[in-house]
């Protein structure tokens, strides 16, 4: 397979009717098909580019949780971490949570100790997660008691502090799910 790069003005159009027959070439490309009425662009079988509409722009995503009162705000320096620690006292508590970050991505991961002087065990893998097109939300289901820990990451990058909007709770074995946040 070869690819050919043209410039605007070079021989493409010759090159473009040695591997299609001009009857089967749009007018608009140097053929001679055009439509039934004479349209050189061809409009009845070739739907051209248009301006994308703007719902459809990722861009222009507003950040929904910077705006809420009832997120918190934690501001984690370049090249460190904040750690947020839970004790929990219930099997099968639900440690929940939802976030965003101002601009970038953040390092995320949770962490299981059965108690102050144990190693960490991850619970959520290490992951960098980039809330541009939504918040992350998520739950765990705390199979032991004893401390769960959130940390946001950002020792990976040098030049950038990172703002995370976020609220976090514990939901008991016996709590409705679906019971607002508070």
């Amino acid at each position: 397979m070869l690819i050919y790069f043209f410039n605007a003005l070079d021989g493409w159009k010759e090159d473009l009717l040695e591997i299609i027959d001009a009857d089967e070439l749009p007018a608009f490309l140097g053929g001679n098909k055009t439509d039934p009425d004479g349209n050189p662009f061809c409009k009845t079988f070739i739907k051209h580019g248009e301006l994308v509409p703007e719902k459809y722009y990722l861009i222009n995503r507003k950040k929904l949780l910077s705006i809420s009162s009832h997120f918190q705000t934690l501001n984690v320096l370049r090249s460190s971490m904040e750690e947020i620690r839970f004790k929990i006292t219930e099997q099968g508590s639900v440690l929940e949570w939802e976030f965003e970050t101002k601009n970038i991505d953040i390092g995320f991961v949770v962490y299981f100790n059965s108690s102050e002087d144990c190693n960490p065990v991850e619970v959520v893998p290490k992951q960098r997660v980039d809330t541009y097109y939504g918040p992350e939300k998520n739950s765990i289901k705390c199979e032991n008691p004893g401390i769960y820990t959130i940390v946001f990451d950002n020792s990976y990058s040098w030049m950038h502090s990172k703002e995370v909007f976020y609220r976090i709770r514990v939901r008991g074995p016996n709590e409705d799910e679906n019971e607002l946040w508070s």
